[in-house]
C-alpha cells in the first residue's frame, strides 16, 4: 500500500468544504481520502486546544480550518523528519586532515576518537560535497587485476631460480606465523627515469621500508640491501621476490646469501602476488603510488622523502592489527624476540 501526503490544493478544498458545512465524511468522499486523514488534518491545524474539552460531536461547531496555516505547519513538520545529521565542522576538518596524509575513511574513523560516525557516513559526506577539501577523485577505487597466465619457461628453468623456488618455502612463512620474513620488490618510474624505489615488507607485521636505487640492476640494488641489513638485519630470516633481472642475478643473490646468510625465494613467473598470501608488497607499492603517482620520474626525490612516506604508512592504523599501527606491532615483536 502506498501513502501520499495531502497537497496544497487538497488543503484548499478542505477549507472550502469545511466552511461550507460539509462533514469530515463528506470531504473524505469528495477527495477520495480516508476519513481519518481528514480528521487528523483538521485537528492538528487548530491554533487552540480548548476543543479537547468537548465531545467529538460538539467539536464540529467550534473547529476552524485555514489551508494556508495548515500548509505552513506541514512544511515545518517535514523538515523534522528523519535522523539528525551528525556532520560538524570539527569532524570535517579531521577528515580533510586524514586525507591529506592519504588515510582511507576506515583509518580516519578508527584512528581518531573524535570521529563518531561510521566509514560509510564519511564516504557519503565526501560524495555530497560536505568535505570541501576532499574531492571525488581522491577516493581510491579498488579493482582486481586479472591474473596473467603466460609462462616464461626459459626463465623458470634457470637453475638458480629453480633451486630457490617459492615452492620450497615452508608453511610457517606462507601462513605468516613467523616474525622476520620479508617481501622485496621495485616500484618503477616513467620510461624517462632510471631511479627506482626498492620496497621491503615484513610479512607478519606489514612494516614497510623503502629506499632509492640508482637503476633497476643487481649492482645498483646492492647498496640498498646493505642499508636494509644494517637497519633490520637482526630481524631478517628470509626474503621473497619475483625473478626480474634486478633480483635474479648472481650479484644480488651472492650478497643476500653469502654475505648476510639469509634465505632467498623467487615467486613463479608472472605471479608476483605469490610473494604474499594477500599481496602485502603489491598493496604497499600501491599505497606508495598515492604519494608518487605513475608517469613521473623519481630523479627529484631524496631518501628523506622516502623516510617520510614510509613513516606515513607505518604509523597509520590498520584494520588487520585491530587499528594499531604497523610500527607498534613490529616493536612488540622485537620485544618478544628479545625476551625469548
Amino acid at each position: 500500500m502506498t501513502f501520499k501526503h495531502l497537497s496544497e490544493a487538497e488543503r484548499g478544498k478542505i477549507e472550502l468544504l469545511w466552511n461550507d458545512g460539509k462533514t469530515q465524511a463528506d470531504i473524505a468522499r469528495i477527495l477520495h481520502r480516508n476519513r481519518s486523514t481528514i480528521s487528523r488534518e483538521i485537528l492538528r491545524s487548530q491554533e487552540f486546544q480548548d476543543y479537547k474539552m468537548l465531545r467529538p460531536r460538539q467539536r464540529q461547531r467550534i473547529l476552524r480550518y485555514n489551508a494556508m496555516i495548515a500548509e505552513t505547519n506541514a512544511r515545518s513538520r517535514s523538515t523534522k523528519i528523519g535522523r539528525k545529521c551528525f556532520v560538524t565542522t570539527k569532524m570535517v576538518e579531521i577528515i580533510a586532515e586524514g586525507y591529506s596524509h592519504h588515510w582511507s575513511p576506515d583509518q580516519i574513523v578508527h584512528g581518531n576518537v573524535e570521529i563518531t560516525v561510521c566509514r560509510n557516513t564519511v564516504y557519503n559526506w565526501i560524495f555530497r560535497g560536505w568535505v570541501p577539501k576532499v574531492g571525488h577523485d581522491q577516493i581510491k577505487r579498488y579493482h582486481r587485476r586479472p591474473k596473467r597466465r603466460k609462462e616464461a619457461l626459459t626463465e623458470a628453468k634457470r637453475k638458480m631460480i629453480k633451486d630457490r623456488s617459492i615452492d620450497n618455502r615452508s608453511e610457517v612463512i606462507n601462513n605468516r606465523e613467523r616474525f622476520g620474513d620479508w617481501e622485496l620488490d621495485c616500484v618503477l618510474p616513467s620510461r624517462d627515469g632510471k631511479k627506482v624505489i626498492v620496497t621491503f615488507n615484513e610479512r607478519l607485521t606489514r612494516l614497510t621500508f623503502a629506499a632509492f636505487a640508482k637503476a633497476q640492476t643487481g649492482k645498483a640494488l646492492v647498496p640498498v640491501i646493505d642499508t636494509f641489513m644494517s637497519l633490520y638485519g637482526n630481524h631478517v630470516l628470509s626474503l621473497t621476490c619475483d625473478h626480474g633481472a634486478e633480483f635474479a642475478n648472481t650479484t644480488l643473490i651472492g650478497r643476500i646469501e653469502d654475505t648476510y646468510h639469509k634465505k632467498l625465494y623467487f615467486a613463479h613467473s608472472y605471479a608476483p602476488e605469490e610473494r604474499g598470501t594477500n599481496g602485502t608488497n603489491e598493496n604497499s607499492n600501491g599505497l606508495i603510488r598515492a604519494f608518487l603517482p605513475k608517469k613521473q620520474t623519481f630523479e627529484g626525490k631524496t631518501q628523506s622523502d622516502m623516510i617520510n612516506i614510509t613513516k606515513e604508512l607505518n604509523t597509520r592504523p590498520r584494520k588487520m592489527h585491530d587499528w594499531k599501527t604497523c610500527e607498534e606491532i613490529f616493536n612488540n615483536e622485537i620485544q618478544k624476540a628479545e625476551i625469548v
